[in-house]
């Protein structure tokens, strides 16, 4: 019976490695000044928080955490969509010890792509992150 849940886990966990792997290597990293703050967030954030943003993602079992309903977070702030505290978190520049740890990427560079030391690839990173930002802006409903 152990050995039956030692395998158990190592399955998964090699299946979270694999599903962040594909994440951080997701073609996101290298999509164009184009694509819409719905599409960076299809392709880059609704594996883990769903496909309506309410944290309920094919991958959240595997996590094994609770992600948010996104689209309460106005409602849990009193209606007002806190815009640089959203950046900041999916940036990877937000203080969130006190939650526990890290479990979702920090996006500020894996949107860099292959160039991380270069500053027109930091533009272009906070550019997707503003655009996903203002998606999730939105997306905001009342509770």
């Amino acid at each position: 019976m152990k050995l039956i849940r030692r395998i158990s886990s190592w399955i998964a966990a090699c299946s979270l490695a694999a599903t962040l792997l594909a994440c951080a290597s997701h073609p996101a990293s290298r999509d164009t000044a184009n694509t819409s703050g719905a599409s960076l967030y299809e392709t880059s954030c609704a594996g883990c928080h769903g496909k309506d943003a309410r944290g309920n993602g094919p991958i959240t079992p595997v996590i094994g955490v609770r992600l948010p309903d996104l689209m309460q977070i106005a409602a849990c702030r009193g209606g007002t969509f806190p815009d640089l505290e959203v950046f900041r978190i999916i940036d990877g520049q937000a203080d969130l010890t006190a939650h526990g740890p890290r479990h979702m990427p920090v996006w500020g560079y894996e949107f860099f792509g292959d160039d991380a030391d270069d500053e027109v690839a930091h533009k272009k990173s906070e550019a997707k992150i503003d655009r996903l930002v203002s998606y999730l802006r939105a997306i905001q409903r009342k509770k």
